[in-house]
C-alpha cells in the first residue's frame, strides 16, 4: 500500500477511500473524553478502526473527520498510522460527513466507505464484503 504522502500528491486512478467520522462529543456516554478516544482494552476506540482500514489492501487512503478541540486525543489514536490529513468536522454528523466528502474531491474516489469512529469492531472481512458490494 502506498504511503499517505504519496496518495496526497498522486492519488490512485480509481481509489477507494475510507472516511472515518470522529468529530462527535459522546455526550450520551458522559465523561470528559469523547467515546471514540476512550481506551478499550488499552487501545483508543478510534485506533482500532483506523488500523483495520489503513492496513487493508483494498483501501487506498483513510481520512478522519475530527473535532480540532480533540487534537491531542486524535494524535494519540492515530500515531504512526499511514493516514491522510484529518479535516475538521461540523456541529452535526451530517455536516461532518459532508465536509469529509468534500475534502476528498482532489482524489476523485470511485468509492468511499464511511465509518463511525466510535465503532471499534470493524474487521478486514467486513471491509472485504463492503468493497466487493461496491464493485
Amino acid at each position: 500500500m502506498a504511503h499517505a504522502s504519496d496518495r496526497q500528491t498522486g492519488p490512485a486512478v480509481h481509489p477507494c477511500i475510507a472516511l472515518v467520522v470522529a468529530a462527535g462529543r459522546g455526550t450520551r456516554v458522559g465523561g470528559p473524553v469523547p467515546k471514540q478516544y476512550r481506551d478499550l482494552n488499552g487501545v483508543p476506540v478510534l485506533r482500532r478502526s483506523l488500523e483495520t482500514l489503513a492496513r487493508h489492501p483494498r483501501i487506498d487512503g483513510v481520512r478522519v473527520v475530527f473535532n480540532p478541540l480533540d487534537a491531542e486525543y486524535y494524535e494519540r489514536a492515530s500515531d504512526g498510522l499511514d493516514l491522510l490529513d484529518p479535516v475538521a468536522g461540523g456541529a452535526e454528523r451530517q455536516e461532518s460527513v459532508r465536509r469529509g466528502l468534500e475534502s476528498l474531491a482532489e482524489f476523485a474516489p470511485d468509492r468511499v466507505l464511511i465509518h463511525d469512529g466510535a465503532r471499534p469492531f470493524l474487521d478486514a472481512p467486513l471491509v472485504d464484503r463492503l468493497v466487493a458490494a461496491l464493485d
